[in-house]
């Protein structure tokens, strides 16, 4: 059968060639891991803290902020700003005024260094053991790849028990 199919197809019988299918590589899956960790590391590069409002909300304007009366009811306030001793936003679509003397604390979402710093350093490890995996998976013992697509395997699955036959 492999004889005529060498026959028909023109090709000397001592000529194989190799095809490979390309299949997904580790390196691939690694890389797709590591663009998905890096879309979910941007929001834990961010902690929620207190601050200081008038001088944090001029500086940063933060899409929205806890605030923490006296009694510990927490409602969060869209569009924050201070003006003289006054919190305005917007709370549930409504406009709102809080007086500072009622707030305990305000707490926004603002960058964390540290945390920026560990997405960074496991996506550079992610990256680097990707690659590395990826280089030694490529090479065979001795660092001599194996090839299992030819004709010498078909023939004599036996002597090359590496390839699975």
């Amino acid at each position: 059968m492999a004889e005529q199919s060498r026959i028909a197809s023109g090709r000397p019988s001592g000529f194989s060639l190799h095809v490979r299918e390309e299949q997904p590589t580790i390196l691939r899956r690694l890389t797709l891991v590591g663009l998905l960790l890096a879309v979910a590391g941007v929001g834990a590069c961010t902690t929620v803290r207190r601050i200081q409002p008038a001088e944090y909300l001029d500086d940063h304007a933060p899409p929205v902020v806890w605030v923490t009366y006296f009694d510990n009811t927490v409602v969060s306030i869209a569009e924050a700003e201070v003006r003289r001793d006054t919190l305005r936003g917007m709370l549930q679509g409504a406009r709102v005024k809080i007086p500072l003397s009622e707030i305990q604390s305000v707490q926004a979402r603002v960058r964390d260094g540290t945390k920026t710093a560990l997405v960074l350093t496991i996506l550079g490890i992610g990256a680097v053991s990707g690659i590395y995996l990826q280089w030694v998976s490529k090479s065979g013992p001795g660092g001599v790849t194996i090839d299992c697509a030819n004709d010498a395997v078909e023939e004599r699955p036996e002597e090359h028990p590496e390839c699975g036959g």
